[in-house]
């Protein structure tokens, strides 16, 4: 009967059963973790927030990396496996046609371009501040927090630290984020907003941004989740906006392997080395051509735009 009323219900009614979905399903992975380290006797005390790992060891980052791990697990994965399976909406494949499979990367090589505007922006969103005073410190405590965390997860010291980075950083993300966000909150706002692709597109991007909880690089991640988005639509697959969110992560993480954690700006998803607009020009450039070439080349409707009035 409960799945009956989740198969009728209005996208919005939907997309607020799989957001407590996912809260309720991240906060049980972790507490049943929690409780599994606790039993083999391991002192989760001092890494139990953002704030207090300054001074952790190899073995409590380990830990705080499953814990992330986990935490990706209940908030991205079990909501969109209960979208397709029970839910049974609409959504774009995961891999698309043989044929169009070259369009995957075309924009993964067109992130990789991008980056120079992203790192434009993210440096140009650090510098603004909040006009309450309150909230802007807030903002930036908040980044300093994810800043810490993410600087110890990507010190590496061999390969093997390199690889398991590469999954929790880039591979993790890019899938699970692109399943969550363009395979199942796109589709329910393209039925919210009556077939409105574009305003659908723009606002899981706001969503995506908002999420992440890291205020001073909210712009470049709010256009990098747009570009995501449409390479969902247009290609009519994930395949694409997995590659690109995952070649937009592994990139800091080649860059703190090879080059050194110094290397990267605060934002874990972007990398700076003082790269300018005259940089960034050219960037746009590019990367406006790619997105060109997959509008040229999108998908027939790949969604059938389902019209809902909410």
């Amino acid at each position: 009967m409960v799945i009956d009323f989740l198969k009728r219900t209005t996208a919005f009614n939907q997309l607020m059963f799989l957001t407590l979905l996912g809260l309720f399903g991240m906060g049980g992975m972790l507490s049943i973790v929690t409780v599994i380290f606790y039993s083999l006797g391991v002192d989760m005390t001092a890494i139990s927030s953002a704030g207090n790992v300054a001074g952790a060891d190899a073995f409590q980052i380990m830990l705080l990396k499953v814990l992330q791990i986990t935490q990706s697990i209940g908030l991205f994965f079990i909501p969109y496996y209960a979208y397709v399976r029970f839910i049974k909406g609409n959504t774009y494949t995961i891999l698309p046609e043989s044929s169009r499979l070259s369009l995957g990367i075309v924009f993964f090589l067109g992130i990789v371009a991008c980056f120079p505007l992203i790192t434009f922006l993210a440096e140009w969103n650090a510098g603004l501040d909040f006009p309450i005073e309150s909230i802007n410190q807030w903002m930036h405590e908040t980044e300093a927090n994810a800043e810490k965390l993410i600087m110890l997860f990507l010190q590496m010291d061999d390969v093997g630290d390199l690889l398991f980075n590469i999954f929790l950083i880039a591979l993790l993300p890019a899938v699970g984020e692109e399943l969550l966000f363009r395979g199942a909150i796109q589709p329910l706002m393209v039925r919210m907003f009556g077939g409105r692709v574009h305003v659908a597109i723009w606002v899981t991007a706001f969503l995506f941004s908002f999420i992440h909880l890291q205020f001073l690089g909210f712009f470049p991640r709010f256009i990098l989740g747009a570009m995501l988005g449409y390479a969902a639509h247009w290609t009519g697959s994930m395949w694409a906006p997995m590659l690109g969110h995952f070649a937009n992560n592994a990139l800091a993480v080649f860059l703190a392997f090879f080059i050194g954690v110094e290397s990267l700006e605060t934002d874990a998803e972007m990398f700076g080395s003082g790269m300018s607009w005259v940089y960034a020009i050219p960037s746009l450039l590019l990367a406006s051509a790619m997105m060109l070439y997959l509008f040229r080349n999108k998908a027939e409707d790949p969604l059938n735009r389902q019209k809902e009035t909410l």
